[in-house]
C-alpha cells in the first residue's frame, strides 16, 4: 500500500488540474491511503523542493507544449528526488498531437529516480481557441481519468516495476524559437486584478493590469480567466497557430494510456 500519493500540476487553465486529482484521487481510494496536492502553477507556489519514499506515489500532471514539456516544469522535475517512488504522469495537450512529451516527461522523471509505473495523454480544451476541444475534460474524459487511476492502482499493487511502453520519439522535437509576444487588453479592463493573480509567470503589472512585462508564455491564464472578455492575443505567430488549429484539428481525439 502507498504511504501517501501526491497530486502535482501545473496548470494555467485549470484543465491539468482536473485530470491529475481526478485520477490521484481514485489511485488513493483504491489504496485507501493518504493524499496531498502541490500545485505549482504560480510564481509563490515555485520551486517545489521535494524528497520522495519508496512507497511513495507521485501523480505529476502539466500541459503540453508544442509537443514537448515546458521548460518551467522541466525545471521543476529536477528539483524532485523520487528515490524509488512510483510515478503516474498525466499530460493534457490541446487535441492537436501530444509528440515526445509523455515520453520526455517518463525520461526525466526517470532521472530523479521514479519508477514511472503509468502515463496518459488527456485532451483539454486548447489554450488558445475555445474552437478546440471545447468544455474539455467533459464527462467522458473524467471516467477514463477514473478507469486509469483504478487501473494505474491496479498495476502499482502488483509490484510491477517496468515502465510501460510510451510513444514518442527520441532526440524529441525541438523547442520552438522563443518569441516575446504578450497579450493586449481593451478598453473594457475593470482592474478586477483577476488576471494578475492568475498569472502563471507573474508579469501582469498589479498597478496598471492592461501593461504585461517581459516573460509571457502564452499560457492563456488570464484570457480565460478574465470576466470581461478583455485580454486577448493579436499577432502573427498566434494568429496563425489557431488558424491552423481551427483549420485541422476540430476532430474529437480520445486519450491515450499506457499502462
Amino acid at each position: 500500500m502507498p504511504a501517501t500519493v501526491h497530486a502535482m500540476y501545473f496548470s494555467p487553465t485549470r484543465t491539468t488540474r482536473t485530470i491529475t486529482e481526478t485520477v490521484a484521487e481514485k489511485i488513493a481510494n483504491q489504496h485507501e491511503c493518504k493524499l496531498s496536492f502541490a500545485d505549482f502553477t504560480l510564481p509563490s507556489a515555485r520551486p517545489v523542493n521535494a524528497s520522495f519514499g519508496a512507497d511513495d506515489v507521485l501523480v505529476f500532471g502539466f500541459p503540453v507544449y508544442a509537443g514537448r514539456v515546458p521548460t518551467l516544469v522541466a525545471d521543476q522535475i529536477a528539483r524532485l528526488q523520487g528515490n524509488g517512488a512510483h510515478a503516474v504522469i498525466i499530460a493534457l495537450y490541446g487535441n492537436r498531437h501530444y509528440d515526445d512529451a509523455v515520453l520526455e516527461a517518463a525520461d526525466l522523471l526517470a532521472g530523479q529516480t521514479f519508477c514511472v509505473s503509468a502515463a496518459g495523454a488527456f485532451i483539454g480544451e486548447h489554450a488558445m481557441t475555445a474552437n478546440v476541444a471545447a468544455g474539455r475534460p467533459d464527462a467522458s474524459d473524467l471516467t477514463v481519468a477514473r478507469q486509469f487511476g483504478a487501473d494505474a492502482a491496479a498495476r502499482l499493487a502488483s509490484g510491477e516495476k517496468k515502465t510501460p511502453g510510451i510513444k514518442g520519439s527520441r532526440p524529441y522535437k525541438e523547442h520552438p524559437a522563443a518569441a516575446d509576444i504578450r497579450p493586449l487588453t481593451t478598453d473594457s479592463c475593470t482592474a478586477c486584478g483577476i488576471c494578475v493573480r492568475r498569472c502563471a509567470m507573474g508579469v501582469i503589472d498589479r498597478e496598471d493590469p492592461t501593461q504585461v512585462n517581459f516573460g509571457c508564455i502564452r499560457c492563456n491564464a488570464c484570457v480565460k480567466a478574465c470576466p470581461e472578455g478583455a485580454k486577448y492575443f493579436d499577432s502573427e505567430l498566434p494568429n496563425r497557430i489557431v488558424a491552423m488549429l481551427e483549420s485541422q484539428f476540430t476532430e474529437r481525439k480520445e486519450p491515450e494510456l499506457f499502462l
